[in-house]
């Protein structure tokens, strides 16, 4: 487009490009013009009366009139095309005495200040004495009424924006006055903000009246005394504690010792709890129940004494409705779906910065904080996944990591936190001496760390850091699933799986399951060992081939000590024979002997080999598959 209308590259001055642009001057205040400066206009003013329109409208008298004019009816002077003839002049004036500006009040039309001049300072009804209340107000209306109703002296600031300027000359030329600020209905928050500063007072208007009105509103209306009693009732604001270094409050010692806080009975405290678990362990599955032990709905000796809301943030809020939906109507726990609404709230999780995450802990506190017996029963809030909720850099960065973990604990408002994350990748198959997946500072500021954990068919939520001693090393989780039919979005029947775990203490130590789960597998394997090698054997004699020592351990993809040293078990045990051939009669040099596998029947009988014709012939398979070649007896 630049091309079609001219322009040329070869035409371009790069160093136009490279040169800083050049600032403009700052243009000096205009002067006002000819017969417009605040001097020139107020020398031209008549001393006001009562009978000025402005007067009569807001009721103010004559004596309240004093130190204002009013421009004369042929006054030439027009602001913003409009004629200030006949207004109503109200001086502004500077701390030393200067005039600054003037408001005009025509007797039609709104107030306007002078062109050309700030507003800098004030108008005073009344007399300022030292020692004495000063009432601060937005017009002069408003100081009209205040002086007519008290007597004592009214500071016209010219609008709430300069209230806290007026307000701060005003103490510090008198720090013993009581300064009363009257603020029009809708600037009571500034009002109490200059007030707190300042050590002001502040009489608010009352709240059910509309925006905007003002202490000259309510003298119209309702006449002095309502005014006075008003005024009379301006509060103090709090006086703020002493500012007290964080690291310079000293708790008492009393020689007590407290418990814990308890979140679940024995087990999990307050603070920020990391919780840890490999892909696919089922980290929703056994902590959204757990949740739900935490607020009362289930849980036997991990039920806490008072419940509490659990707010649970989480990336995936369907699975989060099926185990809900699992555990209120597909368990044993009679738990109530009302309840259920009434104390977990779930939220799909945002991922948001961790400042920002942890801001909305004052909502939570303030919405769902229940007052048992005048203590303070706090939320739970679970955040399922950190990675879904808290936004990081470099979850590896132990500086980034720390400042999560500050908003986390000083942020959230003393609520207990639990943060769902993964394990390293080096811990995937470990049970013991795990850690979570990021930095580690991640853990190292936690107030408590716990691991979900996967042995054999069980799963575990183990301890990790604690401040406190727990009550069990570990909660077993005991998965439980239900199917129930339900419509797709497209109204066609499904049957959906829905999978949950409950979690209590262990009825034994981990480690006695472990090693328990290991004799018992150790137990199994040993059991088709055994098994296998009878097979092989029988297989090998049906099919003319008998098997030595050899020939099991070819059969048999095992380590050939284990094979060895059972097949000399189930020789002691008589579930096999073993038949020698004489070095004349065998067929190779090296096949010393067979092995033969005796049926239930035959296990409690002894044996006698001895070899017939057959045998000394040669011929081995008649001889195998003959029942001549042995002779029974009873045992004993």
């Amino acid at each position: 487009m630049a091309r079609d209308n001219g322009w040329r590259e070869d035409a371009m001055d790069v160093s136009q490009l490279l040169r800083k642009p050049e600032r403009k001057p700052v243009e000096p205040p205009r002067k006002p013009a000819p017969g417009m400066s605040a001097a020139e206009v107020w020398g031209r003013g008549l001393p006001a009366t009562g009978q000025h329109p402005y007067a009569i409208k807001k009721k103010a008298s004559t004596e309240a009139m004093a130190g204002l004019r009013v421009l004369p009816a042929d006054d030439s002077l027009r602001i913003g095309g409009s004629s200030m003839a006949g207004a109503l002049v109200v001086p502004c004036m500077a701390g030393d005495g200067s005039l600054s500006t003037l408001q005009l009040i025509p007797p039609t039309g709104k107030k306007m200040n002078l062109p050309g001049c700030k507003v800098e300072g004030w108008f005073t009804v009344g007399k300022i004495e030292t020692g004495n209340t000063v009432y601060i107000v937005e017009g002069i209306g408003q100081a009209w009424a205040v002086w007519q109703a008290t007597g004592a002296a009214a500071v016209v600031a010219f609008g709430a924006g300069n209230m806290g300027k007026v307000a701060t000359a005003l103490r510090q030329s008198d720090d013993t006055a009581r300064l009363v600020i009257c603020p029009d209905r809708g600037k009571e928050q500034d009002a109490h903000k200059i007030a707190a500063e300042l050590g002001c007072a502040v009489a608010c208007l009352p709240e059910c009246e509309p925006d905007n009105f003002d202490v000259n509103d309510l003298f119209i209306r309702d006449g002095f005394d309502v005014v006075a009693a008003l005024l009379e009732s301006a509060t103090e604001p709090p006086k703020p504690e002493p500012k007290v270094h964080p690291l310079a409050r000293y708790v008492d010692i009393d020689g007590t010792a407290k418990p814990p806080r308890w979140v679940i009975p024995g087990f999990i405290g307050h603070g920020v709890v990391v919780i840890a678990g490999a892909h696919g362990v089922g980290k929703t599955t056994a902590l959204l129940p757990l949740a739900l032990t935490a607020a009362g709905l289930h849980g036997d000796d991990l039920m806490p004494r008072q419940w509490r809301h659990v707010v649970y943030v989480t990336e995936d809020v369907e699975q989060a409705r099926r185990i809900v939906s699992g555990i209120v109507g597909h368990s044993n726990l009679g738990i109530s779906l009302d309840l259920v609404r009434e104390r977990l709230h779930i939220v799909e999780a945002v991922r948001l910065g961790a400042e920002f995450v942890a801001s909305v802990g004052k909502t939570y506190r303030e919405q769902f904080t229940r007052i048992v017996d005048s203590v303070e029963v706090l939320p739970l809030v679970v955040l399922d996944t950190k990675s879904a909720v808290l936004a990081l850099d470099n979850e590896n960065d132990n500086a980034e990591a720390s400042r999560m973990m500050a908003a986390l604990k000083q942020g959230f408002d003393g609520l207990p936190v639990w943060l769902i994350g993964h394990v390293a990748k080096a811990n995937l198959t470990r049970t013991d001496a795990l850690t979570s997946r990021g930095a580690s500072a991640i853990e190292a500021d936690a107030n408590q760390t716990m691991f979900l954990i996967r042995e054999g068919e069980s799963r575990y939520l183990v301890l990790g850091k604690t401040r406190f001693e727990a009550w069990w090393p570990e909660l077993e989780i005991v998965s439980n699933t239900a199917q129930t039919p339900a419509l797709d979005e497209f109204g066609n029947v499904e049957t959906i799986v829905m999978r949950w775990g409950i979690a209590a203490p262990a009825k034994q130590s981990r480690k006695d399951a472990s090693e328990q789960a290991a004799e018992q597998q150790r137990k199994d394997d040993e059991a088709t060992l055994r098994q296998d090698i009878r097979d092989a054997v029988q297989v090998a004699w049906v099919a003319g081939n008998p098997l030595n020592r050899e020939g099991i351990k070819s059969k048999l993809n095992r380590k050939a000590q284990t094979v060895l040293a059972t097949v000399e078990n189930l020789l002691h045990e008589r579930w096999l024979h073993e038949v020698f051939v004489p070095a004349k009669e065998r067929l190779h040099p090296r096949k010393s002997a067979f092995f033969v596998n005796l049926s239930t029947e035959e296990h409690g009988v002894d044996f006698v080999w001895w070899w017939p014709a057959c045998w000394q012939a040669g011929d081995t398979r008649k001889l195998e598959k003959s029942a001549c070649f042995n002779h029974s007896r009873t045992r004993g």
